[in-house]
């Protein structure tokens, strides 16, 4: 049989099936790649970070500051040894979605790591856009050697043609119709087959099901953390949050090397301060340092420690913005908040409990302090004595108190 007589015995509408088939299949496989993509960087992701913590040279503390210093993605590290109990946390939890990632280190231990969901979630979505958009070039080359075959339907199949180049850039709201004079159910079928792909690359979603925790944590009762850690004795904890303000338009407007380059020198240099005062870094978030006083070991004046080291802090970043200003950059002001309170410390490990409560007084502190201010609570003030002057300052319905003078040499 020759091509004339295959063309003839062509049945178009054939074509237009297998079109819609292919299309239909193109967004299975993208639903399907969604899946593999996920899972392929979360064990990547996951087979990195283990390296790290593995390394015999570096602590699980210093391992973990490095990361939450250097990473924006990492919300907050957790350390849990052999029996569930935590041993070593990092970072805050700030509500936001986040991706769980479970690690085990060489001494079956686990690290629980939270990350921004929100990258790896659009990666997903471009994966499976750049899946479904390779079916339709395909489709578009099909559609092509079909309409050799077919003289009388050059019109609908330029139409859909036309219709699968919008939505390849990415203009996800054209739609097909059919004329009213139209009687062709191929040509119908085709159209609502395209009209329902848009709409559901227009959404940009679908209903994953959600992956189930593969961390269960186990909960220790009141006796156990006892025997663990010891029998607990109350202590005055001091802790310390230093703010940057107007940290979201500084991160928008000054160029990223730059401000990523300042906030590695300023994190470094205000953390070796806090650290001589005998500081312990908790947490080194976005825009904060925070740090707390009197645990693990204790210590003599926590409070005073705090308030020192809180204006040296305040002082070098004064000096950086001096330096900045000369060279035509823009400043970049700080503030602190310093707050105390009566927590229970295990005696043998030093670990404090409900350290949460203490920092979310310093932080609301720091939070409506005036910038180039070190606000201490009244409470911090009261065991200052004489050793500091300060100025009472209303912030809302608080009273609060203003570092002006710090006594020399008292620490």
């Amino acid at each position: 049989m020759g091509l004339q007589a295959r063309m003839k015995n062509f049945n178009p509408g054939n074509g237009f099936f297998l079109i819609i088939i292919f299309i239909l299949v193109a967004v299975a496989i993208a639903i399907f790649n969604s899946y593999y993509f996920t899972t392929t960087i979360k064990d990547q992701k996951a087979e990195e970070l283990t390296a790290l913590f593995n390394n015999p040279d570096k602590s699980f503390a210093d391992t973990a500051k490095s990361i939450l210093n250097s990473s924006q993605e990492v919300v907050y590290i957790q350390l849990i040894d052999q029996e569930g109990t935590l041993k070593e946390s990092f970072g805050t939890e700030n509500g936001e979605e986040l991706e769980i990632v479970p690690i085990t280190t060489a001494n079956n231990e686990t690290i629980v790591m939270g990350i921004h969901a929100g990258d790896q979630r659009s990666l997903v979505l471009s994966s499976v856009l750049w899946s479904a958009l390779i079916g339709l070039a395909v489709s578009i080359v099909l559609l092509f050697i079909f309409s050799l075959f077919n003289g009388t339907r050059t019109d609908s199949l330029e139409t859909l043609i036309s219709g699968m180049k919008s939505i390849s850039r990415g203009d996800f709201k054209t739609r097909l119709h059919s004329t009213d004079a139209s009687d062709d159910v191929n040509e119908i079928r085709a159209f609502e087959t395209f009209n329902q792909m848009a709409e559901m690359l227009g959404r940009k979603d679908f209903d994953l099901p959600e992956e189930e925790s593969l961390f269960q944590p186990t909960l220790i009762s009141a006796q156990e953390a006892e025997e663990e850690f010891g029998h607990p004795k109350t202590r005055d904890v001091t802790v310390f949050v230093a703010k940057i303000a107007d940290f979201q338009e500084l991160s928008t407007t000054l160029d990223a090397a730059e401000f990523n380059s300042f906030l590695a020198d300023y994190r470094k240099a205000a953390s070796s301060i806090i650290s001589n005062y005998g500081g312990v870094i908790e947490a080194l978030l976005k825009d904060e340092i925070v740090a707390f006083f009197n645990a693990p070991d204790e210590q003599n004046k926590p409070e005073l420690r705090a308030v020192c080291s809180a204006v040296e802090v305040l002082q070098l970043l004064a000096s950086i913005t001096r330096e900045r200003k000369i060279e035509g950059k823009a400043a970049i002001s700080g503030k602190i908040g310093i707050g105390t309170k009566t927590l229970s410390v295990y005696e043998e490990s030093g670990v404090p409990h409900g350290i949460k409560e203490v920092t979310d007084i310093a932080r609301n502190i720091s939070t409506v302090a005036p910038i180039w201010r070190v606000i201490v609570s009244a409470d911090v003030y009261q065991t200052l004595g004489s050793y500091v002057e300060a100025r009472e300052l209303k912030l809302g319905d608080e009273s609060y108190f203003s570092i002006v003078g710090v006594e020399e040499g008292v620490i």
